[in-house]
């Protein structure tokens, strides 16, 4: 029964404090019985096991070589608050633009820095029926604990795939014959009920700063949401939120909804 001063469980807590050390062996840690199960569900690779003593395992962990360890060892080793005493080191899926569906919306993260909103992002994406959600440099690490947490077990089904700078990669998304659709608070946005979503890409910009003017001038278009009352704007993750699902709406519509062919300028 290891201990909290067990190798294997100080490279738990490495891995679970360090992006690096996760990229660097290509993994994530998932925490509670349901992620865990759901990983094995989702065909995963799941690299081990750890559960503390005396925790009830879930009956689809039954023929698994768990790992045991000491009460409380891995709730001293984890970094998210309350941790929970049953953890999976999983292999992190390779996803590529390539795997993307191009008969389905593409989410394009820019800059997202905060893991509670990319991660609730991620799992709506998932909800509307997204092919997969692509994050751009500067954002935070996907394999984050607090963003698999707010994803729902999303991370651990639909393609996320990490990309670099935006503006190459707004061209990758046109030539999947996407159109690139910035999201934004100006004149001259479009409201996004009245632009055809269903393959587009769709950019939300950072929590606190938005998409910059150089992100929303290389977009094929502007789109905004409009609002009845005085708020100035949404949170970024109620903002997807209704973007996705308008999405989806028009997926599910007839008549088809109006086909975007010109550029607005911003």
């Amino acid at each position: 029964m290891l201990s909290s001063k067990s190798q294997q469980l100080k490279r738990l807590k490495r891995l679970g404090s360090q992006a690096q050390a996760r990229r660097e062996e290509g993994v994530m840690i998932v925490e509670g019985p349901t992620l865990v199960v759901e990983a094995l569900a989702s065909r995963l690779e799941v690299e081990v096991v750890y559960a503390e003593a005396g925790v009830a395992l879930p009956g689809e962990l039954a023929d698994l070589d768990v790992v045991w360890t000491q009460p409380g060892a891995l709730r001293s080793v984890l970094p998210t608050v309350n941790p929970q005493p049953l953890v999976a080191v999983v292999v992190v899926p390779e996803w590529t633009l390539a795997d993307l569906d191009p008969a389905r919306p593409v989410l394009v993260i820019a800059e997202g820095r905060d893991p509670g909103n990319v991660g609730t992002l991620w799992r709506t994406a998932e909800a509307a029926g997204f092919a997969g959600v692509v994050l751009t440099e500067d954002s935070v690490d996907p394999t984050n604990p607090k963003v698999l947490r707010a994803s729902a077990g999303a991370a651990l089904r639909l393609p996320l795939i990490v990309a670099g700078p935006s503006l190459p990669l707004f061209d990758l998304l046109r030539g999947q014959g996407r159109q690139v659709l910035a999201t934004a608070v100006r004149d001259g946005a479009r409201p996004h009920d009245t632009v055809d979503l269903r393959t587009a890409a769709i950019v939300l910009g950072n929590e606190a700063h938005g998409l910059s003017d150089e992100l929303m001038a290389a977009a094929d278009a502007l789109i905004c949401i409009e609002l009845a009352g005085p708020t100035e704007s949404l949170n970024v993750a109620a903002a997807g939120a209704v973007v996705c699902f308008e999405a989806l709406r028009q997926v599910r519509r007839t008549p088809s909804p109006i086909t975007l062919d010109t550029k607005t300028e911003g």
